[in-house]
């Protein structure tokens, strides 16, 4: 029987009060439940009691006997076996649930990098929380794929908001990867592919194409860098017309990393065709000149995107910004014989200054060359306008970003931490940690600024904390283990603190799962 007739029942003592409308005056209640509320209702002298504990029966009866929605189809199957064991004890199991509610986002990846590589999964309970986090995060989810283990998946497959997560089974064979899995799966597979048979890779993604979404398109069109040679040349060529500007802009990436492709050639003839090498006084100089008219295969080559209304650019600056961000790098420096930094010294002399700067960053960003990167990093006032250093530092290979780091560390950047952490947090990748010196010599610093209570009121550095010590090395961890606390912080920042702590002793749980896993696989 419906417990609704019982709420019913208690619904006018609960809105007018039990002095006006006492719980003695209702008449028997129906069925079991009823039986149950009118003996305690006559054996509470007090009506208010009574009313709290009549509703208490009613609420905890509901939940006894609820039933969830007919749907008239059949329950789903069960999940398959798990084919890893979930974590079932220790430090991480004790910080898990904090991990999971309330975690910085690079804590999250770098738990389920530990479990992975620990060949374990989540527990069951984490599962719902786990995959509400990476709904919210793409790219928390190639980190999540790996530890959501066969119950994971099917549970991803019962609500819409969670399909993402769902896939071919971890014992599925490797064809079945590419058909049913999803789309960390397929590239996963794509990539391993590419290693030993490109042409086969690229065949196999050319007959898929038409069936996939935009963002599929473009990150697994991004995949063909693996193994890249001339042979791609006909499908990236098919793909920089796609509809979509975000598969157009990956191939156009690995064409600039193909100079003999035909598309490339063009666009340095173009380029070509507006520089002269002209003789001033006793020496030679490069001018060049932006087009008077959109060339013949404009549209071709995608030339024809009209300038926005409000760019600072005129019209011809604007078609020649756009021949330029077709051109690679290497060529300016092989075609006019100078570095990277006496072409953005050059640049710099020319009438169309912002239209090369701007063009050539705009290659730069797509093919991460690292002399380049330290051109701009370098570069007088006028091209620095143009230049996210954020983003080139985060260009440069690993080595290259901690020295220049390292360099900022000695020249300053410690009065300006905020800014130098969201540098470093940057270009960090996920699944890095700095290096043992850089995190000693940032630990340190940090531990300073924490023993004289000067990180509460540094607000743009504050929010960043948790985050920062993620990409920390473990051998400076004991530098901040415990974190400073002081008796006057404020309820917020103590809020912060205690995260830190828990960071802090999360990032020493993944350690001694580490070394936990590592000796019990050794034989």
């Amino acid at each position: 029987m419906s417990n609704a007739v019982h709420w019913a029942a208690l619904l006018p003592a609960a809105m007018v009060g039990t002095d006006r409308q006492p719980l003695a005056a209702t008449s028997p209640l129906p069925g079991p439940v009823g039986a149950l509320l009118n003996d305690t209702l006559a054996q509470t002298p007090d009506s208010a009691t009574a009313l709290l504990r009549a509703a208490g029966i009613v609420a905890t009866c509901s939940l006894a006997g609820g039933n969830g929605l007919h749907t008239g189809d059949a329950p789903p199957a069960a999940a398959a076996p798990d084919q890893r064991p979930p974590l079932h004890a220790g430090p991480l199991m004790a910080l898990l649930p904090w991990v999971v509610a309330e975690g910085p986002p690079r804590l999250h990846q770098a738990v389920f990098q530990g479990l992975d590589h620990a060949g374990l999964q989540l527990p069951p309970r984490f599962l719902p929380a786990a995959l509400e986090l990476g709904r919210r995060s793409v790219a928390l989810r190639p980190w999540l794929a790996p530890v959501l283990g066969e119950r994971g998946r099917w549970l991803a497959a019962q609500r819409d908001e969670w399909r993402y997560a769902t896939g071919a089974s971890d014992t599925a064979p490797p064809e079945t990867l590419w058909s049913e899995g999803n789309l960390e799966q397929r590239k996963a597979f794509l990539h391993a592919e590419r290693t030993h048979s490109p042409d086969a890779a690229r065949q196999r993604l050319s007959d898929t194409l038409a069936e996939l979404p935009a963002r599929e398109r473009a990150e697994l069109t991004a995949v063909l860098a693996q193994g890249l040679g001339p042979a791609d040349e006909p499908l990236l060529d098919r793909l920089r017309q796609d509809r979509s500007r975000e598969v157009r802009s990956a191939a156009l990436a690995l064409l600039l990393r193909l100079p003999d492709a035909a598309f490339t050639q063009r666009a340095c003839a173009r380029i070509a065709a507006l520089l002269k090498h002209e003789r001033a006084l006793l020496r030679k100089r490069w001018t060049i000149d932006a087009p008077t008219a959109l060339p013949a295969d404009a549209k071709a080559d995608q030339l024809d995107t009209p300038r926005p209304q409000h760019d600072a650019l005129g019209e011809r600056a604007w078609w020649l910004y756009q021949c330029v961000g077709q051109v690679p790098l290497a060529w300016w420096e092989q075609h006019m014989d100078v570095s990277p930094a006496d072409l953005l010294a050059w640049a710099q002399t020319t009438e169309w200054a912002k239209a090369l700067l701007r063009g050539w960053r705009d290659v730069l960003l797509s093919t991460a060359n690292p002399a380049w990167c330290h051109a701009f990093l370098q570069a007088p006032a006028a091209a620095r306008q143009l230049n996210d250093t954020d983003t080139l530092v985060a260009l440069l290979p690993r080595a290259d970003r901690e020295a220049w780091w390292q360099q900022q560390l000695q020249h300053g950047a410690a009065t300006h931490l905020g800014h130098f952490a969201s540098q470093m947090l940057t270009g960090c990748p996920a699944g890095e940690t700095l290096s043992q010196p850089l995190s000693l010599a940032l630990a340190s610093l940090l531990r300073e600024r924490a023993q004289h209570n000067t990180l509460a009121d540094d607000y743009g550095l504050r929010h960043l904390l948790g985050e920062l010590l993620c990409i920390l090395h473990p051998d400076a961890l004991h530098l901040l283990d415990p974190w400073p606390r002081h008796a006057d912080e404020t309820p917020s920042f103590a809020a912060i603190a205690h995260g830190l702590t828990q960071v802090i002793a999360t990032q020493r749980a993944l350690v001694h799962l580490s070394i936990h896993s590592s000796s019990t696989a050794t034989p």
